[in-house]
């Protein structure tokens, strides 16, 4: 069964939609579009309407095909995130249904579910915990892609996405954090967010393809490390007692053409050399979360793809030093490193370097802007602590 790629309210609709335009995607997962607006659904170039979901405030959960869809779902939320989670549980049992139709029935089991969505809004930040909560349930490892808001966007949103947070820790097994502050010094934000989805849909796409059938063959499997999706979850969760917490996890990537222009036209030979210690620490410059130090991450993950020429005796790369290299950004030296194949004449790295909530800046900032608006405590923060202590 392939995973399923689930895109709640704008923002997870337009990172998934970013994330198919990679027609590969679509031979290791389902896209799932779930949105309150019918017009915002319509704006999705790569996710079929068979994928979409809406939300109805009469019916519930209701799928793309239905009669009068467009009718039917065009309300949207707002930022009122309490009233997209009152009518997400509410409606939970046919959500369930719905999701089993697009996904493709209840035998076939889902290896994992990423969920994405926008931690500030209305629909995603209310909906998108209960979708999450319902694939745990469901027995589906999820990874949660989880969007904050800059600060400039104000109280409410900083108070939807500490509410948000908080539902995350029973709701996902790990999360993967995307920080709107990390374009917020641009004055044309908002045309920048196409690109910045496409970066984090890529990164996330690299991943998911780097532990499915693009994986490393057994012939080369002597020297070369390989990551499956168990070495995803560990990487980005913590051991708490007797129970797991998820861990918030920044993302990075790095990329370079392997090949001249020339080689495009004559496609054998010259291969250029790809420094993979370089891709890492250039993928360190450009994690999705701001303020957080590579080298104090708690543990880590870095998928090297390369041409299969890379992993032949005479391309092969430096694998040992790159995993030298997580390993020192590792605090307490757990990293999972690996190396795929790609079709594409690029060579990638891709990286995860995971965090507990006292190491990450901007939850703070987010606690004392919500403060402004309405009363609300970031319980991430309590709930590391008690169950630690269980």
């Amino acid at each position: 069964m392939p995973y399923a790629f689930i895109g709640v309210g704008q923002c997870g609709g337009a990172i998934i939609d970013s994330a198919f335009s990679d027609r590969f995607m679509f031979s290791i997962a389902v896209p799932v579009a779930i949105n309150s607006a019918t017009l915002d659904l319509e704006t999705l170039a790569n996710v079929p309407r068979e994928c979409w979901i809406g939300i109805s405030r009469e019916r519930g959960f209701i799928p793309g095909s239905t009669p009068g869809f467009r009718h039917l779902v065009s309300g949207g939320y707002g930022k009122n995130r309490k009233l997209a989670e009152e009518h997400a549980i509410t409606h939970r049992e046919t959500l369930r249904e719905v999701l089993l139709q697009v996904l493709g029935g209840e035998d076939e089991a889902v290896p994992v579910g990423v969920v994405a969505f926008s931690m500030g809004g209305g629909t995603g930040s209310g909906a998108g915990p209960v979708v999450a909560r319902l694939l745990k349930e469901m027995n589906i490892p999820v990874v949660a892609v989880a969007v904050l808001p800059a600060s400039h966007e104000g109280g409410l949103s900083a108070k939807n996405a500490v509410e948000c947070l908080n539902a995350l820790i029973d709701s996902a097994d790990s999360v993967i954090l995307v920080d709107n502050q990390k374009i917020a010094h641009s004055e044309t934000m908002e045309a920048l967010f196409r690109k910045y989805n496409s970066y984090v849909a890529r990164g996330i796409c690299d991943i998911l393809a780097g532990t499915a059938k693009e994986g490393i063959g057994a012939e080369e499997q002597s020297y070369a490390p390989v990551l499956d999706l168990k070495d995803m979850i560990s990487a980005t969760t913590f051991s708490a007692g007797r129970r797991t917490l998820p861990g918030f996890a920044a993302l990075g990537r790095a990329s370079e053409r392997t090949r001249g222009f020339l080689h495009y036209l004559f496609p054998f030979g010259g291969y250029r050399e790809v420094d993979v210690v370089s891709l890492l620490y250039r993928s360190f410059m450009k994690l999705t979360v701001s303020g957080v130090a590579p080298e104090q991450a708690e543990k880590n993950l870095a998928l090297l793809r390369v041409p299969p020429a890379y992993l032949s005796d005479t391309g092969r790369i430096n694998t040992s030093m790159a995993k030298e290299v997580m390993e020192e950004h590792s605090r307490i030296g757990e990293t999972h490193f690996g190396v795929a194949m790609t079709r594409r004449n690029i060579a990638s790295a891709t990286v995860l370097m995971t965090y507990r909530p006292a190491q990450i800046g901007r939850f703070e900032e987010l606690e004392r802007l919500a403060a402004q608006h309405q009363e609300v405590t970031l319980k991430v923060f309590e709930e590391y602590e008690r169950r630690g202590e269980e």
